[in-house]
C-alpha cells in the first residue's frame, strides 16, 4: 500500500473549502456586534481545528465580522462544550464539535451538559474519512497482514487516537473486539502529537484524518480507509469493508452549534 503522497494531500484544503466558499453572502442583521468565537475542543493542527479556521474565514468574509478560533482541549471535548453552554446565547460564542463529543461522550463519562437540551444546532460542516495508518517500519502492508501481526503479538498493539470517544477511538476498539485481539489505546489531545509518535514507531497503528497527516507525508504507510467506497482522491487505497472489517462503525461527522436559547433568527443567519 502507498505512503501518503504530497500530491494527494494538496487537495485537502480545497476539498474542505469548496462547500464553504459557495455559501451565498448573508446579512449581519440580527447578529450582535463584536467578535465571534469558535470554540474547538481539540488541540491546534488537527482536522477539527483546521476546518474551524476555514469556517472562521468564511464567516468573517460573509458577515463582515472578526471571527477567531479558541482551542479548549481537554476531557474529550467536554471542556469546550461546557464553555459554550455557559456563554451568552447571542451567537457570538459557537462550538465546533464532533458527533461523538456531544452524542457519545455523555455515555462514556459524566458530563455537566445535555447534548440535546443545552445546544442549538446550526449546521453540519463535514463527514470525516479516516485512514488506517502504520509506521514506515511496520511489517504490515495490508489489513490482513496487520491483523496477522496483531495476533502474533501477545500484548496486542499500541493504537493511537486523537481524542477520547472520537470515531478513531471507537473504530479502533471495534476492530480489536471484532477480531478478539488485545489492544492498548494511547490517547492524545490532538493529531499532531499522535502523528509524531506514529512516524517514529512509538505506537503501532492509528486511524488518522487526511489533513492532519499533511505535515508527515511519505513518513508512514496507509493500509485502508474507513469509507463505504473507495475515495477518488486515492483510488488505490482499499476500504476496510473490502477486508471484511468495520461493517459497523462510528460515524465521523462534525458540526457547529450555539448555546441553547440562541434566537432562531441568529441561528438561521449562521446556518445560511
Amino acid at each position: 500500500m502507498p505512503l501518503l503522497t504530497r500530491r494527494a494531500l494538496m487537495g485537502a484544503p480545497i476539498a474542505l473549502t469548496m462547500p464553504l466558499v459557495l455559501v451565498p453572502r448573508v446579512s449581519a442583521q440580527d447578529l450582535p456586534s463584536g467578535v465571534i468565537t469558535l470554540v474547538v475542543g481539540n488541540a491546534p493542527g488537527g482536522i477539527v481545528d483546521v476546518t474551524a479556521r476555514l469556517y472562521a474565514d468564511v464567516l468573517s468574509r460573509h458577515l463582515g465580522r472578526t471571527v477567531v478560533v479558541e482551542n479548549r482541549a481537554g476531557a474529550g471535548g467536554a471542556a469546550a462544550a461546557m464553555s459554550v453552554k455557559t456563554s451568552a446565547p447571542d451567537g457570538r460564542t459557537l462550538l465546533v464539535h464532533s458527533g461523538t463529543q456531544l452524542a457519545a461522550l455523555p455515555i462514556l463519562q459524566k458530563v455537566a451538559y445535555d447534548p440535546l437540551k443545552d445546544f442549538a444546532p446550526i449546521a453540519t460542516l463535514f463527514d470525516l474519512l479516516n485512514f488506517i495508518a502504520v509506521p514506515p517500519d511496520s511489517p504490515a502492508n495490508t489489513i490482513a497482514e496487520l491483523l496477522d501481526h496483531w495476533k502474533r503479538n501477545p500484548n496486542g498493539l499500541r493504537v493511537g487516537a486523537a481524542g477520547f470517544g472520537s470515531p478513531a477511538h471507537f473504530n479502533s476498539v471495534i476492530l480489536a473486539l471484532d477480531n478478539a485481539l488485545p489492544i492498548t489505546m494511547v490517547q492524545y489531545r490532538g493529531s499532531a502529537p499522535l502523528m509524531s509518535d506514529l512516524v517514529t514507531s512509538r505506537i503501532d497503528m492509528a486511524m488518522v484524518s487526511y489533513i492532519a497527516s499533511q505535515p508527515f507525508a511519505h513518513k508512514f504507510k496507509i493500509l485502508a480507509q474507513d469509507g463505504a467506497t473507495r475515495w477518488s482522491g486515492m483510488p488505490d487505497v482499499p476500504t476496510m469493508l473490502e477486508s471484511g472489517q468495520l461493517r459497523k462503525k462510528a460515524s465521523g461527522w462534525y458540526a457547529v452549534a450555539a448555546p441553547a436559547g440562541t434566537p432562531k433568527a441568529v441561528v438561521d443567519r449562521l446556518n445560511g
